[in-house]
């Protein structure tokens, strides 16, 4: 098949695209001007043609005399499209109808079915995320997929952040597997876009008006969405401005060659998740985009990725916005007439697909894929589990889960013997599980990576306690969910529920009370670290210096964890780590689904923080006491001198007039702050004590015992 040629000197059109371009609010000046690419045509008989490089990008007129008077068209076009497979190569029966996976060798019989209606003229797309996920794919870091797809003759895929889960070297491999454009207006390195911004897909040269511009975009979550060092050196700009930038481009090179594309498609992996910037997802962009005076009387479709959403929707006249969901639980379509700006958005369920005869040839490249896989990672690590470990996304990115526990406590463990330091708290984040652990199943390797498909590593990292509480209120920060009537969902201890958000932290060593009625950044209550030499949960002290075991991911600051960072120990990989707790771990413990023991959502005006049961001295268990009877805080000098009365209750020191605090202890309920001499008081050795009423150490002493048998009585005799 012959591409479409234009002839324009290389001197007019970057003056077109300079005169057109409006100024500097959607054009960078380091931006180059490039030229879409030509798709080819993918009808199953035909040869893939790759995408225009180099020179090439300069368009040329074809002087080819003999190419017949273009036709108009009346067929309509039809977009078929997937998003955030994330390698579901296999068909799988769900727990519902709205869980089950296509699975690659019935979607290329759908595709192809569409492909055989002449009276339409069919466009096959894809918006990201397409290889990392299953294990499966992962297995060969997606390439055995992207062969997969080239089977299917895509047309065009934009890039997903997860392109670059296997380092930015793999996401530039793809572009040499696909035999078709991967797509990105708006990722760059070094002020060049690193891939193609947008192709002109032209199924039948004889038509006029069948053309489609498809112009790709990726979320600047990306960033944060993979590990950093995946994408050292690469810029992703905000996709408005990127996408209107390349809209000009087309157009004006369009102008100078007479042409004007009337069907426009922005493939996106931007989402619609309410914890991304509004100017970042696609909902946004669908809507600007119907304002934009360059795209009136065109009609434009979003076919968006990247939040798993199942969503459609109309922007003003002329564009339609569609996603499938997630992992081929869906194929989508939009259809559009010739005679109509707006398409009509549908899905192809999982479950319409029950009869649909496999394409053999995807099949069996699936099979072999299958059958390698299973042999790799048939390994048992528990014979059957007798617990059901929750991995579902809307649960580990809202809260604690038994599955995030099993994870958290893994990395603790290695964190106390695979380091310099012992491991005083683990977290790992909700986004970097993705798989259920089923009950009375066996575990094996591959279920193991199933749930830790990355490939991330053990990391430990030193934080402040400042650190620690700034960690957790950006793991509790997320907005709160509301249902279709903007009714506050809550969860089930009656508590606003969380928006899901991969940054949400599952822990082990640590308890972490909040309340979500709170405003975001001050939501977190209390945090309490578990102590190494007694086993109880000491406050956090904010200055003190923490070891934190987590993944590498975090530990380089991804998924926005700033407060993260700095030097770091490596260790094994993940998967390791969990496969070898798993073997010997008791899971009857981890029964409980969501437990909600260590990352504990309280109302705080009528919760009551846990009792404390400090050890008496001979052994037995002292009396259990409501928390503000059992505290006392004293302030002393260095001789053990009282400088202040005796408080009931944990207090903080004082600031006292010739003194600074030197350090503060615990003990048998007594909190004790020890200050220093700031400046000489003269030479007499006997210091005179602040007037506190005490007047001697002896005083002292027998007045907490004294004080403390008081509470103690007192408890006794209100029970």
């Amino acid at each position: 098949m012959k591409k479409k040629n234009y002839t324009l000197a290389s001197a007019t059109i970057v003056g077109l695209a300079i005169a057109t371009s409006g100024g500097a609010a959607f054009a960078d000046e380091s931006t180059p001007v490039t030229s879409p690419t030509v798709a080819p045509s993918t009808t199953p008989s035909e040869s893939a043609v790759a995408p225009i490089t180099g020179d090439e990008k300069l368009l040329s007129v074809s002087t080819n005399s003999t190419v017949a008077a273009p036709k108009t068209t009346e067929k309509d076009i039809v977009l078929v499209h997937t998003n955030d497979v994330h390698g579901r190569i296999v068909e799988e029966k769900g727990r519902d109808k709205n869980t089950s996976v296509v699975g690659d060798a019935k979607l290329a019989t759908v595709i192809e079915n569409e492909r055989a209606k002449k009276d339409q003229t069919t466009v096959v797309l894809d918006a990201g995320d397409a290889f990392q996920g299953l294990p499966i794919s992962n297995s060969t870091k997606g390439e055995a997929r992207a062969e997969i797809l080239n089977k299917m003759n895509y047309d065009a895929m934009a890039v997903g952040n997860h392109e670059f889960d296997f380092g930015l070297d793999e996401a530039k491999k793809y572009k040499q597997i696909l035999k078709f454009p991967l797509l990105s207006s708006n990722t760059y390195v070094e002020g060049a876009r690193l891939f193609e911004a947008s192709t002109i897909i032209d199924k039948d040269k004889s038509v006029k008006g069948d053309e489609v511009v498809v112009i790709g975009v990726t979320t600047p979550e990306t960033a944060t969405k993979t590990h950093p060092k995946n994408v050292q050196g690469v810029t992703f700009k905000d996709p408005i401005p990127e996408v209107l930038n390349v809209v000009k481009e087309i157009q004006a090179k369009a102008k100078a060659t007479g042409d004007d594309y009337k069907t426009y498609v922005v493939l996106a992996h931007l989402g619609v998740d309410t914890t991304t910037p509004n100017e970042w997802r696609g909902s946004t962009l669908a809507d600007e985009l119907s304002k934009s005076p360059l795209l009136k009387g065109k009609r434009v479709v979003v076919i968006d990725g990247h939040s798993h959403t199942v969503e459609s929707k109309t922007y003003g006249d002329n564009v339609t916005y569609n996603q499938t969901g997630s992992y081929l639980n869906n194929i989508g379509k939009v259809t559009l007439k010739p005679n109509s700006l707006l398409g009509t958005p549908s899905l192809i369920k999982a479950s319409e697909t029950t009869n649909v005869t496999p394409n053999a040839e995807v099949k069996k490249l699936v099979d072999q894929i299958k059958a390698k896989y299973d042999a790799e990672n048939a390994v048992v690590v528990v014979k059957n589990s007798p617990v059901e470990l929750s991995g579902t996304r809307e649960n580990v990115r809202v809260r604690e889960t038994n599955l995030g526990n099993v994870v958290a406590d893994s990395l603790y463990e290695y964190g106390q013997t695979g380091f310099k330091n012992k491991a005083d708290i683990a977290v790992t984040n909700g986004g970097g599980l993705r798989e259920t652990i089923a009950k009375d199943k066996p575990i094996t390797k591959g279920s193991v990576i199933a749930v830790l498909p990355f490939g991330n590593t053990i990391s430990q990292i030193s934080v402040t306690g400042k650190d620690v509480l700034a960690m957790f209120e950006k793991s509790l920060g997320s907005i709160l969910q509301v249902d279709k009537v903007g009714k506050t969902v809550l969860d089930e201890n009656g508590q606003p529920l969380l928006e899901p958000s991969g940054g949400f932290l599952h822990v082990s060593g640590a308890k972490v009370y909040y309340d979500t009625n709170l405003p975001s950044g001050k939501r977190v209550l209390r945090v309490e670290v578990k102590n190494h030499d007694t086993g109880a949960y000491d406050k956090l002290d904010l200055n003190k210096i923490y070891y934190l075991t987590t993944n590498d991911f975090l530990a380089a600051g991804g998924d926005g964890y700033t407060m993260l960072g700095g030097a770091r120990e490596e260790g094994p990989s993940m998967d390791v780590a969990f496969k070898n707790y798993l073997e010997k771990a008791d899971l009857t413990k981890y029964a409980v689904v969501n437990p909600n023991s260590r990352t504990i959502s309280v109302d705080s005006n009528t919760y009551k923080f846990e009792v404390e049961k400090p050890q008496s001295t001979n052994g037995q268990d002292a009396p259990v006491l409501d928390k503000d009877e059992l505290l006392v805080t004293r302030h002393v000098d260095a001789e053990g001198n009282d400088l202040a009365p005796l408080e009931l209750g944990e207090k903080e020191a004082k600031v006292l007039k010739g003194y600074n605090t030197v350090e503060t202890s615990k003990k048998d309920g007594i909190t004790t702050h020890v200050y220093g001499v700031k400046k000489s008081r003269g030479t007499n050795t006997e210091r005179k004590l602040p007037n506190t009423g005490i007047n001697s150490v002896a005083t002292v002493s027998f007045g907490v015992v004294a004080l403390l048998a008081a509470v103690v009585l007192r408890k006794r005799k209100n029970r």
